[in-house]
């Protein structure tokens, strides 16, 4: 963006706002606007604002779980769908944000199809039956699901375009 436009970087913790605000400052980057804001509540302020969205939702981390091995001591099975509930919401909230033509980028560092592939699904489920409502649809653009090995973790990324 070479400086240019603006960057609404929004985290539920404040410590994490701090560090984007760091590392802007540090690369010379002053467009980055931060706020504290938890994405499980819809921001009315947001909805058609945005061109693109880019979701880093919380997850399990089970792709990176080669170079944080107690993972999977912490982890419990109740664990993945109170995770994918928290992940839905803030998928469904965030894709509201799009204006028409606008992007959203759905990423997890986790490589379970609970936290991936069945959220987008469910939330393709609940688009199809609020858009004879809305009228509002939306595309999967790309899913990419890139699995540990020892070059790289694990991730999950959705492209999702909203297309009217």
């Amino acid at each position: 963006m070479k400086d240019n436009g603006k960057i609404i970087a929004c985290d539920v913790y404040k410590h994490r706002i701090k560090l984007v605000e760091e590392n802007a400052k540090r690369l010379g980057i002053n467009i980055i606007e931060t706020s504290e804001q938890d994405a499980t509540t819809l921001n009315e302020e947001f909805i058609q604002k945005f061109d693109k969205v880019l979701i880093d939702v919380p997850c399990l981390g089970f792709g990176v779980m080669k170079r944080k091995p107690d993972i999977k001591w912490q982890r419990k099975k109740e664990d993945i769908e109170e995770i994918s509930k928290i992940q839905f919401e803030i998928l469904k909230n965030s894709v509201k944000y799009l204006k028409l033509g606008g992007e959203i980028v759905y990423s997890t560092c986790s490589i379970l199809k609970n936290e991936n592939e069945d959220t987008i699904e469910k939330w393709m489920k609940l688009v199809r039956e609020e858009e004879i409502k809305t009228h509002i649809k939306y595309e999967i653009k790309n899913v990419e699901k890139i699995l540990p090995d020892k070059n790289t973790d694990g991730f999950f990324i959705c492209k999702i375009k909203r297309i009217s």
